[in-house]
């Protein structure tokens, strides 16, 4: 059988017709269990697009909650490290010796510096890492480039649990570590924007992209509640990592069976306005698509879309303060009182993840708001200058009460969050699909590459300056730095 008739019987048997042109088998092509398996369940457009954004869901749930442990169990690892306690908290061992509480070499007097450095490994990495990944996925399979990083993102979480169990104090350890997990890290978010702006187009797209990047939230609230479990004093706080991973490596499995990146694989229409059923057969489109598909947008092209540049330097304060939140949050509230005393991990843990309640909520209100009155940019520069005065307010009033703080988490989590997400989804899609790119779809990757790319290095040395901050000034400078960093967006 030639491959034009091979491509027309595939088509047939997912759609029962031959819909449109089959795109080339190397590019994104369907699993062989769906091809195997999909004549039913895969027989309406509608269908396919939920299944989709419910499996790119799991995804980036599935990365975010690998990524979270590290700043529950600081808590654990530095439990006294705060600059606000003067004392060494030691315990004295059968020979007569004393020891520090937590793990070396966090809990000594550098440890929320060398916690910080811990950070900004992985976090560099991860934006360099997304850099390339931008522009690999629009070139490869994305579905592999997506088990790949989320198996190699499993493994690296595992090793960090491993520390535990094998009695590992080297940070040069940690940061090893770290590194290989941002790297992997990092094909997630580029490859999933390519394939949701694949699949659903422009129309209501703040609030598709709002909804569907809930997946943060909902990956970063399991990530930061199930390693709270261990972290608690004496506990194995080495399953506050391995347990994510495993579940990520399940998501792994379910997407090299599941997941179809495009939906012109099985001769559906693409939204992009590239439509497959208006080529004349499907060996044509095959090679008109892979013409299309070669190449890609270069980087100096991309970066000459309009919006792009601006939206980059803005992105790069945004995220840093974002990130300052998701890596400092747990071990600030621990080690600050609350209510006149001390909460402790587990609890400052699980309080902390009312920060990612407080963004599903921002998130697609904000999604819905620009759908609305069309003006990204107006609203997410309100947002951002309405975060100055309420960084404020959470570190001056948020310790008078549990429930003081609570409020204040929700508040910050929804104008902060907000403001994230809108620019790394729907502003990422519109950037990628710009009319000045003159039809070409192969933009979607590289524009999110470029923007959480330099947004991601503003995640990477948020954590390290914020900590070197505290160590030496205190909490009250490092929310100066914090607020000045919102400023900074909004201009």
């Amino acid at each position: 059988m030639s491959e034009s008739q091979d491509d027309t019987a595939r088509s047939e048997r997912f759609g029962g017709q031959t819909r449109g042109a089959r795109m080339p088998p190397t590019y994104n092509s369907p699993p062989v269990f769906l091809e195997k398996t999909g004549t039913v369940l895969w027989c309406q457009a509608r269908g396919h697009r939920a299944f989709v954004w419910t499996m790119t869901f799991l995804c980036y749930s599935g990365y975010c909650l690998a990524r979270n442990p590290f700043g529950v169990v600081k808590s654990v690892l530095c439990p006294h490290c705060s600059n606000h306690s003067s004392h060494t908290n030691t315990t004295t061992g059968s020979n007569g010796t004393e020891s520090r509480a937590g793990w070396a070499p966090f809990n000594g007097d550098d440890g929320e510096t060398l916690m910080g450095v811990v950070d900004y490994s992985l976090l560099f990495s991860y934006a360099v890492g997304t850099f390339i990944s931008g522009a690999i996925a629009d070139r490869v399979n994305q579905r592999h480039l997506l088990v790949v990083g989320m198996m190699g993102s499993a493994v690296a979480t595992i090793l960090m649990g491993v520390a535990y169990f094998a009695n590992i104090h080297h940070v040069s350890y940690f940061i090893v570590v770290q590194i290989m997990g941002g790297l992997m890290q990092s094909t997630g978010w580029p490859t999933l924007i390519a394939v949701m702006t694949a699949w659903f187009g422009k129309q209501r797209r703040g609030l598709i992209m709002g909804v569907w990047s809930t997946n943060v939230f909902v990956g970063s609230i399991l990530g930061t509640l199930i390693p709270a479990i261990w972290a608690t004093p004496n506990a194995p706080w080495g399953w506050s990592f391995i347990t994510p991973a495993l579940v990520l490596l399940v998501i792994s499995l379910m997407t090299s069976l599941l997941l179809l990146p495009d939906p012109r694989a099985i001769g559906l229409e693409s939204p992009l306005g590239v439509s497959t059923s208006t080529l004349s057969s499907p060996s044509t489109a095959g090679v008109s698509l892979r013409k299309a598909r070669s190449g890609g947008v270069g980087y100096l092209r991309a970066l000459l879309i309009p919006g792009v540049v601006e939206f980059s330097l803005a992105f790069f304060f945004v995220k840093m303060v974002n990130y300052v939140f998701k890596a400092w949050l747990p071990f600030y509230i621990a080690n600050n009182e609350i209510g006149g005393r001390l909460i402790g991990g587990q609890l400052a843990g699980w309080l902390s993840s009312l920060f990612d309640v407080g963004g599903v909520v921002g998130v697609v209100g904000i999604g819905w708001i620009t759908d609305l009155i069309g003006r990204r940019t107006l609203v997410i520069t309100v947002l951002e200058y309405t975060t100055i005065p309420l960084l404020y307010v959470f570190h001056r009033y948020g310790g008078v009460s549990e429930a003081s703080l609570s409020i204040l988490l929700l508040a910050c989590g929804c104008t902060l969050q907000a403001c994230y997400i809108t620019i790394s989804t729907a502003v990422t899609s519109d950037l990628g699909t710009h009319p000045s790119l003159k039809g070409s779809e192969n933009a979607r990757a590289m524009v999110t590459g470029i923007i959480n790319g330099t947004g991601s290095l503003g995640a990477a040395v948020g954590p390290l300056i914020a900590g070197w901050i505290s160590d030496n000034y205190g909490w009250d400078v490092t929310f100066y730095f914090l607020m000045g960093a919102s400023l900074l967006a909004a201009l």
